[in-house]
């Protein structure tokens, strides 16, 4: 017995016609009837009657049609769930974030992510300022969310939002007690400088050397935003933050102090070139829908998704 013969009895008990039958089956008419005559032959049992003017079923391929009907509908939902089960074991997307990620709109992402594409399973790998670029470069992670700049030919970039710059300074130091500072109070102090691995344009945004005409000073080399922390808190150097990290990092050591005359941090999507996983653009469709529905939620940012 042949699941296409289960099919063409079903077909042929719906429109109770060869002819029709055979149409919508997409099969020759004489060749529908030879698969069920080889099926009641098998069977033994007659399960239509057969008249030049109308075809009826018998009380046993009344029977039959009704079992049948269940077997494929089992075999309809045995193709759906080993599909999914195979999807669920290829469809995966591995992100990489450093820092903050996307602030108060994280949760926002994933939550909308994981709700529209439930089959894709997640990995998240935390990056450290001097090996983020090579772990996305390398494949470590498909995608990731890095602050700009990325002057970077092996990467497609999609910025998200801008916003405030910070600087970050001792609470006992100098600038501990000060509500705003520019640029200019702070451009010749020693800076948390990320590590000799970063690119140097990154590098160099973040101590101001756009501003200064040349790299600053360096009061330590650091890798990771804790370290940038105690850096400021207890060695004498000032590091500069977007917005959304001052709210998500704290120690009793170092006061966030806005920056009125800083550039703003652009905050972007980021994957490799020539990576072909599907999720991907599903991720990035998410994502600028987020930003652009839910900008507000972030202070001080500003959405640069059209």
């Amino acid at each position: 017995m042949e699941i296409r013969q289960l099919q063409y009895v079903v077909r042929v008990a719906e429109t109770l016609h060869f002819g029709r039958a055979s149409e919508l089956e997409h099969i020759a008419a004489s060749a529908l009837s030879t698969q069920i005559r080889r099926l009641e032959s098998r069977l033994d049992v007659k399960l239509f009657e057969r008249t030049p003017h109308q075809v009826l079923m018998t009380p046993a391929g009344a029977h039959f049609v009704r079992e049948a009907r269940r077997i494929l509908d089992q075999l309809d939902l045995l193709r759906t769930q080993t599909q999914s089960i195979a999807r669920s074991a290829t469809e995966h997307l591995s992100i990489g974030f450093f820092g903050e990620a996307l602030g108060e709109l994280t949760h926002r992402v994933f939550g909308a992510f994981a709700a529209a594409f439930p089959q894709t399973r997640l990995e998240f790998t935390e990056l450290s300022m001097s090996t983020q670029f090579e772990d996305l470069g390398s494949g470590v992670v498909d995608v990731a969310f890095f602050r700009m700049p990325i002057d970077d030919q092996r990467f497609e970039v999609r910025p998200l939002f801008k916003e405030r710059l910070y600087a970050a300074v001792a609470v006992a130091g100098p600038f501990g007690a000060a509500t705003s500072l520019q640029v200019e109070d702070i451009i010749d102090q020693p800076f948390a400088v990320a590590g000799d691995t970063t690119p140097a344009e990154w590098a160099h945004f973040w101590t101001l050397a756009g501003a200064r005409g040349a790299p600053g000073r360096t009061g330590a080399l650091v890798r990771t935003l804790n370290e940038s922390l105690s850096a400021v808190a207890y060695s004498g150097a000032i590091d500069t933050y977007p917005a959304s990290a001052t709210r998500t990092f704290h120690h009793p050591g170092v006061r966030f102090v806005p920056l009125s005359d800083g550039p703003a941090s652009v905050q972007a999507f980021v994957w490799r070139r020539g990576n072909t996983n599907s999720m991907i653009p599903e991720l990035l469709e998410v994502t600028q829908s987020v930003v652009r529905d839910h900008i507000d939620e972030l202070p001080e940012a500003e959405s640069l998704v059209d």
